[in-house]
């Protein structure tokens, strides 16, 4: 009896053994089948977020157009806007505090006095300075110089350059004017009165009317108003009175470093109201590299024309290198309105082009990323409704 419970009892043993393992090596695979499905959740959303290299995005306005951008992209020091009213008046702006503004204001007119002309017969080249006018000008910060165009240009001919602090922006405009007032012009005048009146007067007018139509906003601001939009400023109406103006700037990635084309993406918008001779399917040939796809896509009601090449590639200063291999790199261009532009829709340019960088340590973007960054930049072009006057 003895033996047989003892036997009883080595089977029993045997057999909870038996589950044991059993029940061990199914815990066992059930760790691996979850450790496995989580390395696969993982690498999923690895892919997303590579796909998407930048989840957070700015609505930015652009003459009369509205477009998102990676947030982290900045406005980089680039002409800004040029109207042609007349005569060609530029309008540049910059970001300065205003100890800086007025640091600038001091040098500025010490080297236009320090300025001589060639012809002593034409005196100063610094002519006179005025005091901005207006609206507020008690608030106003800034000054306008008559100066002569050139030293070694007759000083008829005249330009007038303000500038105007607010807000932390400083904006610059640049007007031509005449000014033949002087008796040794006399004859000229008899023959040329056009060419040698003098409009200073006048030109003033105008350039403090801009100084007040004119207002600093954060690159991040929308505008509700009727106007357009320009690099760190706002034009309050204007669409219409200013109808061949022409507007640009550049955008690259904030964490932009020039030694080692740390993610050098970068993008430019060029917006004017006047159209060209040639579409941008038609240019007479590709910058370099090959097509990747060369088409027209429609989208906000706009047609889109577009042209994506690989194997271009840039030096740091944004030109082409002809030098460098034409396996990497891409430049991807848009256009809209090319032959029907006008002030209600002006012709937009957007170009968006990638250095690869020269470092392995430096991240780099695939070609999959530079698609989806520049589909959603694009897909996001519409026009600004409140801009014009119903």
């Amino acid at each position: 009896m003895l033996n047989m419970l003892e036997d009883i009892y080595s089977i029993s043993i045997e057999i909870l053994w038996g589950n044991m393992l059993r029940y061990s090596y199914l815990l066992f695979f059930l760790f691996l089948s979850l450790s496995f499905l989580s390395k696969a959740d993982d690498i999923k959303n690895s892919n997303v977020s590579a796909d998407q290299p930048f989840t957070e995005k700015a609505t930015r306005c652009m003459g009369v157009y509205l477009i998102d951008l990676p947030k982290e992209f900045t406005v980089y020091p680039y002409p800004g806007t040029e109207f042609h009213f007349d005569n060609i008046i530029d309008i540049n702006t910059q970001k300065q505090d205003l100890p800086s503004f007025k640091q600038m204001i001091a040098n500025r007119k010490q080297k236009l006095k320090d300025t001589k002309p060639i012809d002593k017969i034409d005196g100063n080249f610094l002519k006179a300075i005025y005091p901005l006018s207006g609206s507020n000008v008690d608030k106003k910060q800034g000054i306008i110089f008559e100066r002569m165009e050139s030293e070694g240009i007759d000083d008829v001919a005249r330009i007038l350059e303000g500038y105007r602090w607010q807000d932390g922006v400083t904006f610059k405009i640049e007007m031509k004017a005449t000014n033949g007032s002087a008796s040794r012009y006399d004859e000229d005048r008899e023959r040329y009165p056009d060419v040698y009146e003098n409009d200073v007067s006048d030109k003033l007018a105008h350039m403090n009317k801009l100084f007040d139509r004119i207002h600093a906003r954060d690159d991040f601001t929308v505008p509700t108003d009727v106007g357009f939009c320009f690099p760190n400023g706002f034009m309050h109406g204007g669409i219409e009175e200013y109808k061949d103006k022409e507007i640009s700037t550049l955008y690259r990635d904030k964490n932009y470093n020039r030694d080692k084309n740390y993610k050098n993406l970068v993008i430019t918008i060029h917006s004017h109201d006047y159209s060209d001779e040639i579409p941008l399917l038609k240019e007479p040939r590709e910058l370099g590299g090959h097509t990747v796809y060369k088409g027209k896509r429609k989208n906000n009601n706009m047609v889109m024309e577009e042209w994506i090449q690989k194997g271009i590639y840039f030096d740091r200063d944004g030109n082409l290198d002809y030098d460098l291999p034409r396996d990497k790199g891409y430049l991807f261009r848009l256009g809209i309105n090319a032959f029907d532009a006008d002030y209600k829709k002006p012709q937009l340019r957007v170009e968006m082009y990638y250095i690869p960088p020269r470092y392995d340590d430096v991240p780099s973007y695939s070609k999959k990323q530079l698609m989806t960054i520049w589909r959603d930049i694009t897909n996001s072009i519409r026009i600004r409704e409140s801009s014009f006057t119903h």
